[in-house]
């Protein structure tokens, strides 16, 4: 037998109006024709952009209409406030498609990774060598960066008593955005300075009856003096050592910190020359540390090694010779120091201490 029909829906609704499709029809149209004006020629270049803080949605598209991602800035601007760019335009560096698709902009400004550069501080590098290093970088500019960390108020501000913040930029790796500036760069390394300073070594520290910036400074002319990790405790026990007979630590990195104008030459007036570094002149540590030390300094400042050397001098392999007495010393000095033809370089490279009395 033959089934009746099943009866067919009513026809009603928003879906079975001719008003909707009418409507999406012209958005459709209308949508094809925005995105033809905000695509322009398409082609493989990209170019990496700087958004700075603070810019308004005005300069956002003007700034990508100008570098050719986007051709209509008026029109783009509308999307992005559409979109809610307001809130969701960050400042930093992205790569952007030139003369590409409208929704590659979107996808860069709103949900792409800025671009960071990574730079690694060297252990012992000093506040004018690491401005410079992020100068050379693209990521600060030389001169602002150094009177900021070296600004007699600048220690203060993270209550460290010492003259400037020279020795508490930590050396290490970090990601820094083109956007960061000098005083955010800054802060984030002394904060890293900070975080390393474990609760244990925060004992240490008190346990060893020194100030944490006498650690600091102690550690910086360890750093200095050799770069060799395992001669650290014996060359933080020479000064220990120095220091408890109340002899002058006569280190030759601290003489070059105090020099204005260094040349790569030690000369023989720079031995007498009062400045507040030049330990040859002055008793007990300089003011402050002379370069940013890494970890291993300080703990081989904590924990010399046990030992009655009161001098040390290079070997010209990168190694240190240490002595207990001042004779055995000039025999040191006079074999491997005065008869080298090249004896200014070692000066040059802070890294082998005299010791002179």
């Amino acid at each position: 037998m033959k089934r009746p029909p099943y009866p067919e829906e009513p026809k009603s609704g928003l879906f079975s109006s001719p008003l909707f499709y009418i409507f999406f029809g012209l958005v459709f149209v209308a949508f094809l024709f925005f995105a033809s004006l905000m695509k322009g020629t398409s082609t493989e270049d990209s170019v990496e952009l700087v958004i700075p803080r603070g810019s308004t949605l005005r300069s956002v598209s003007q700034l990508l209409a100008d570098k050719e991602i986007v051709s209509s800035p008026g029109m783009f601007r509308r999307v992005l406030a559409i979109t809610g760019g307001a809130k969701r335009v960050r400042a930093g560096e992205f790569r952007f498609q030139k003369g590409g698709w409208w929704m590659d902009a979107i996808t860069a400004l709103y949900f792409q990774e800025p671009i960071v550069h990574p730079v690694t501080i060297p252990e012992g590098y000093n506040v004018k060598q690491i401005a410079l290093l992020l100068q050379q970088s693209g990521l600060a500019v030389a001169d602002r960066f150094a009177a900021l960390a070296l600004a007699p108020e600048a220690a203060k501000k993270y209550n460290i008593k010492s003259p400037t913040l020279e020795g508490y930029l930590f050396p290490d790796t970090y990601n820094i955005s083109k956007v960061d500036g000098e005083e955010r760069i800054l802060d984030r390394m002394v904060q890293r300075f900070l975080t390393k300073l474990d609760n244990d070594l925060r004992n240490q520290i008190r346990a060893s009856g020194m100030t944490l910036e006498e650690v600091v400074t102690f550690a910086s002319i360890v750093e200095k003096e050799t770069g060799n990790a395992n001669e650290r405790p014996l060359v933080s026990s020479v000064f220990h050592n120095r220091l408890k007979k109340g002899m002058r630590l006569q280190s030759d990195p601290t003489i070059i910190y105090g020099i204005t104008n260094y040349d790569g030459n030690i000369k023989k007036k720079h031995l007498s020359e009062k400045t507040a570094y030049n330990t040859y002149v002055i008793k007990g540590l300089p003011p402050g540390p002379i370069a940013s030390p890494g970890l291993d300094a300080i703990r081989a400042t904590l924990a010399p090694a046990s030992s009655n050397y009161l001098y040390f001098v290079g070997n010209n392999r990168g190694e240190h010779l240490f002595s207990e007495t001042y004779e055995k010393h000039s025999r040191f000095v006079d074999e491997y120091q005065k008869r080298r033809p090249n004896r200014a370089s070692a000066s040059q490279l802070a890294a082998p201490a005299r010791n002179r009395r």
